[in-house]
């Protein structure tokens, strides 16, 4: 919302900050009304500012910012705190936090969809303690729940050939889905990736895991295989290479 001296009030989560000058942060920060932008905190390293706690990684703070017609940056002029996401999770929260944030920091989002792909994420942040187990499996449902936003859904339930619900065998990166033994064997091409039965198992159980999170056991060969196979769809449909490093840390 914008007022005559121009200056704007807006939600947004902290992704990352660089030290600017001897004293001032630059803040990239994901605002529910503008996407991604860059923010200057001016003085803020300064041993007696009262704002230093809250400029953290994952902190959603409510800003209100002056910009300025001659620069693309924003100025920081105050900000309160609604959540700290990071305060007291465990490991793999963490990770799978920060792999999200990854996600979205490699995606051009518009200024239009902003706001729900902000929903999306707190949404995701604020399910992820309640988990106790497989965590990463609620970062691959979240996954699936920004392609469907970004208009490039994968089809996790039935072979994308014979539109069949059987069990997969291997994944077709051209036709966004999966396919059965039998049509797989028809097909046959080299861009198809196989996947074992426990990861094709998981991925169809993937939009209602919430749901069946503690009865499933995932293993490293299975987490590596799974996640190949979402960076694979994101760099065939952004046209670049997607990596993520917070997951080469999931244990």
């Amino acid at each position: 919302m914008h007022d005559r001296e121009r200056s704007i009030k807006t939600k947004g989560i902290i992704f990352r900050k660089t030290p600017f000058k001897e004293s001032s942060l630059i803040l990239e920060v994901f605002s529910k009304d503008m996407g991604k932008i860059s923010v200057i905190a001016k003085g803020i390293k300064k041993e007696k500012s009262k704002s230093t706690g809250l400029i953290e990684i994952l902190n959603e703070l409510e800003f209100v910012l002056h910009k300025s017609s001659a620069s693309e940056w924003y100025i920081l002029k105050s900000q309160s705190l609604i959540k700290a996401y990071l305060f007291e999770t465990d490991f793999q929260t963490n990770v799978v936090m920060q792999a999200a944030v990854e996600i979205y920091r490699q995606m051009i989002i518009s200024e239009i969809d902003a706001e729900n792909y902000y929903d999306l994420l707190i949404t995701y942040f604020d399910f992820l303690p309640k988990i106790r187990k497989n965590k990463i499996a609620i970062f691959w449902r979240f996954l699936l729940r920004i392609f469907k936003e970004s208009g490039i859904e994968m089809n996790v339930q039935n072979c994308i050939i014979c539109f069949q619900n059987k069990s997969f065998v291997s994944f077709y990166p051209l036709k966004n889905g999966f396919v059965c033994k039998e049509c797989n064997q028809r097909i046959m091409e080299e861009a198809m990736i196989n996947i074992s039965s426990r990861s094709a198992e998981i991925f169809q159980k993937l939009e209602i895991i919430g749901k069946v999170i503690d009865e499933i056991e995932i293993s490293k060969n299975e987490i590596k295989q799974i996640n190949r196979i979402f960076l694979v769809h994101l760099s065939e449909h952004f046209h670049k290479r997607f990596h993520l490093k917070s997951l080469e840390m999931y244990k």
